[in-house]
């Protein structure tokens, strides 16, 4: 296991992975999705909730670094929760995450990241890049303005089907100051993790960390891929790793 950064600080919100959960910018706009390259993490296999991870390549992920506890397995092709209880897909969508052999980090916004490997489905034995696809990320980073998509498993008190089951939205990247962003897109505590998705080229430009908004205002906030170095170069080893396996 490799950890960057205050150690301390994130072990002691890693145990808190629904933190700052007033993240819906006015109305609760979500809507139910499944794209299968973004999945749902779980320390293990019976707990209740987790945090969102997206394929980035055959085997490389990518999360939030608070989201640890749930570095255990990351299910894909999630079916609706029932009675608000979340459901799993079949066990050839579940892969276990090879948790010592994943980097990740949280010093605050903007540094808040995990670059996870994830191992073959122990059924078919294939890699979950392979079978449910991945996103490119784009090192050169979003502007203000940009329409960008969040996709993850966030509460939902509304509607028991959608409670942390996935879901989708839209929303405007407000600022960037540094490697931090701030964006309006609707998100809830088990969004953490999301990959920030440009609409226009649909690739990665960061990772959902933290609520803000509430019914008249504020902004939600992620880390920018292309400004945070240490997550580049974990992202880059990552991929150059994996292009060494055969296939």
């Amino acid at each position: 296991m490799k950890i960057i950064g205050n150690v301390v600080l994130s072990l002691l919100l890693s145990s808190s992975i629904y933190a700052g959960q007033k993240s819906i910018c006015g109305t609760d706009d979500r809507v139910p999705s499944s794209l299968p390259k973004i999945g749902r993490l779980l320390g293990k296999m019976t707990d209740g909730g987790g945090c969102t991870v997206t394929m980035i390549g055959k085997t490389c992920a990518i999360s939030a670094g608070h989201c640890d506890a749930t570095f255990g397995f990351a299910e894909f092709n999630t079916p609706p929760s029932i009675g608000g209880r979340i459901q799993h897909p079949e066990s050839r969508d579940i892969y276990p995450v090879d948790k010592a052999n994943s980097v990740w980090n949280y010093s605050g916004i903007g540094d808040d990241w995990a670059v996870l490997k994830v191992l073959p489905n122990t059924e078919t034995g294939l890699y979950a890049g392979d079978v449910q696809g991945y996103y490119n990320v784009d090192f050169n980073g979003p502007k203000a303005g940009d329409l960008i998509r969040i996709t993850g498993y966030g509460l939902d008190r509304s509607d028991p089907e959608r409670n942390l089951a996935q879901q989708t939205h839209t929303g405007e990247v407000v600022r960037l100051r540094g490697s931090a962003m701030y964006h309006i897109a609707d998100t809830m505590g088990g969004n953490s993790g999301s990959s920030i998705i440009r609409e226009s080229d649909e690739m990665i430009v960061g990772i959902h960390t933290n609520g803000g908004c509430y019914s008249r205002g504020g902004s939600n906030s992620a880390t920018v891929i292309s400004e945070n170095q240490e997550l580049v170069k974990a992202i880059r080893a990552c991929l150059a790793e994996e292009a060494l396996l055969s296939y």
